[in-house]
């Protein structure tokens, strides 16, 4: 249960943009056409706005009753993978201490026809016991309980990567953006200490799973510490699988994205190499740019700086892009995919109240502004996908604010399942050819605290 996302998402204020963007960079423009719709409601036992079954119905097949987030690891022509958030029911015994006991949960399926309302994703969970989900664990143990989750991961050369956000409060103090320097603690409170083993910011953890065994996740030994600023991580599909031309002059391998302020943060840059993944100290960081080319830096470059009071101070530049329009510092959950209709790349993001998409031709940019695929401020989701303020007749409650108010939902961690995406090309009206295409993807709603499989069809005009 990590009840303090939706007030870190309130205490900032974000300035979001509707509809197409054109990038100067690009000398192309990305569009939602119509608008995104949904298809199914993935996990839980009844569909919350109707009451009907879900497709999967985890809690009386898997004894899953809610759970967020799904970040999707596919393995090509094997199962896809999704790595679950904060189960419901999370399992700590009485008295634990919640950020500790493992309570994650781990979605498969072997579809490969696109999403529909009747069988969903078709999905499965891994199992410890008979109708009992299992929970994904790392070796050496690290906090695996509330508000400690994976947070992306990465298939390839039969090896499963994820990445786990670990040593955070169940209860943080809400971040604000701090690019200068942006591995600042805030003040201790009475609910988050503020030390390294219970802070606001937290950190990263990457591990394997164990061939045959996608629950039993190892680090190296001794573990590898993960990169400064690279705390709430992603990694996107291996340039090796990529299909577009790879120029010699250019890091290759596969692109690491971290988010160093939990929502409060614009993503970082590094190109790991295939054969050295496991071993951040081969990665190669974006720096910025010079003279319009892309700025690559080693790790010990990449963590030299450091301001008078010993904290950890960025390369200039390092952000993947520039805080425009206003507000764009918000980055927490996100997913970056090569969108191979489009023929370009697409980061998926939530800002406060609206989930965002934006392109590049690649990972390091220049990107585009975002354009808005969903807005949790949308009268029509009112109690149709999100919870309300004034509560919903008849329908579950999730979660409470002090006081016994209904928690408003929102929606939050877009993530893109790439095996379904599909495209057109599309004769735009000033007789440029267009490309389109339909994406599917998950997002979570927090109130009701489910994940639901969305389709938005995209349109890059040049």
């Amino acid at each position: 249960m990590r009840m303090s996302r939706a007030s870190a998402c309130l205490a900032m204020l974000v300035i979001a943009v509707a509809g197409p963007v054109a990038s100067d960079a690009h000398a192309a423009t990305l569009s939602l056409v119509g608008s995104t719709t949904t298809i199914c409601q993935l996990v839980g036992e009844t569909v919350w706005a109707s009451g009907a079954p879900t497709a999967a119905r985890t809690l009386s097949n898997f004894g899953l009753d809610a759970v967020d987030l799904g970040f999707p690891v596919d393995t090509g022509k094997g199962p896809l993978y999704l790595l679950f958030g904060d189960s419901i029911p999370d399992g700590h015994p009485t008295g634990s201490f919640p950020s500790v006991p493992p309570d994650d949960a781990l979605g498969l399926t072997t579809r490969t026809a696109v999403p529909d309302s009747k069988n969903c994703l078709d999905l499965q969970l891994a199992l410890s016991a008979p109708n009992t989900f299992a929970h994904p664990t790392v070796h050496p143990p690290i906090q695996q309980g509330s508000f400690n989750v994976p947070t992306g991961g990465v298939f390839f050369d039969d090896k499963f990567y994820a990445f786990f956000w670990t040593d955070h409060c169940v209860f943080p103090t809400p971040l604000l953006p701090d690019s200068g320097a942006p591995l600042t603690r805030p003040p201790p409170s009475p609910l988050c200490p503020e030390i390294p083993l219970s802070n606001s910011i937290g950190r990263s953890v990457l591990a394997q799973a164990t061939p045959g065994d996608p629950i039993d996740f190892n680090q190296a030994v001794p573990p590898v510490t993960m990169p400064n600023g690279f705390v709430y991580v992603s990694a996107a599909k291996p340039e090796g699988d990529v299909d577009r031309p790879r120029e010699d002059d250019r890091p290759r391998g596969i692109p690491v994205f971290g988010a160093a302020r939990y929502r409060a943060s614009i993503p970082y840059l590094a190109i790991a190499p295939r054969e050295t993944f496991g071993d951040p100290g081969t990665w190669s960081f974006f720096a910025g740019r010079v003279g319009g080319h892309p700025y690559w830096v080693t790790r010990a470059q990449w963590e030299s700086g450091h301001n008078a009071s010993g904290e950890w101070v960025p390369p200039a530049g390092a952000e993947i892009y520039d805080d425009n329009p206003l507000g764009q510092r918000c980055v927490g959950e996100h997913s970056v995919t090569w969108n191979h209709e489009l023929k370009v790349w697409l980061l998926l993001n939530n800002c406060v109240s609206v989930i965002e998409a934006r392109f590049a031709r690649d990972p390091w940019g220049p990107w585009s502004p975002p354009i808005v695929l969903l807005d949790s401020l949308n009268p029509a989701f009112a109690c149709t996908l999100l919870q309300t303020a004034t509560g919903c007749p008849g329908l579950r409650n999730y979660w409470n604010l002090p006081g016994g108010t209904p928690w408003p939902g929102f929606f939050y961690a877009p993530f893109v399942l790439t095996r379904f995406t599909g495209g057109e090309k599309h004769e735009h009206e000033h007789d440029a050819e267009a490309r389109r295409a339909t994406i599917y993807w998950l997002v979570s709603t927090w109130n009701p605290y489910v994940v639901v499989v969305m389709r938005s069809t995209l349109e890059l005009t040049p």
